[in-house]
């Protein structure tokens, strides 16, 4: 995912290039199991300091239900807005001062190429829920024998009582 700006940043400010993104994306990161490639459309806007790349994109992931354990096919959909900015002025050659908050994930290189790979893989690390569920009625578990409720009952008594709840139950049965 890099793409070489040095005719973008030659324009003014307002400039746009578009661009179909047909990606894959298999080796972004270990935590990253995906089922399909990365897809959708980005749009470069030459801005007074850089370049703004926006996008929308959209891929398949395989997660792991947090509920019964299993995996499943994630749909993830998000945008992208980031600004990259030039290490080296593309006119002069001079290096440019960049701000102390600068991440190294949006600069330009030397060579006026711009990579979204880091960018792209810490949006999909944020666009993912932090408990994945594969569908709304997932029953888990079982907490005593493990066994998933999804593929039918256990045989375990459910009806034990924490020991620290005892008290309130002897309230409620009288």
């Amino acid at each position: 995912m890099r793409y070489n700006v040095a005719q973008l940043l030659k324009e003014q400010s307002g400039h746009t290039r578009r661009y179909t993104l047909h990606e894959d994306i298999g080796h972004l990161d270990a935590d990253i199991t995906p089922l399909s490639t990365l897809d959708g459309n980005i749009q470069f806007i030459r801005t007074a300091d850089g370049i703004l790349v926006v996008g929308s994109l959209h891929c398949s992931l395989e997660l792991t239900c947090s509920r019964c354990l299993e995996p499943f096919t994630f749909p993830l959909q998000f945008t992208l807005e980031e600004e990259f900015r030039p290490t080296i002025d593309i006119v002069t050659g001079a290096y440019l001062p960049l701000p102390a908050d600068a991440d190294i994930a949006t600069q330009i290189d030397a060579r006026h190429t711009l990579d979204l790979t880091e960018v792209v893989r810490q949006n999909i690390l944020l666009a993912l829920p932090l408990n994945p569920i594969c569908r709304t009625a997932c029953k888990g578990l079982c907490p005593i024998c493990g066994k998933n409720l999804n593929e039918g009952t256990c045989d375990c008594a459910h009806n034990e009582i924490d020991p620290r709840l005892q008290s309130l139950k002897r309230l409620l049965d009288e």
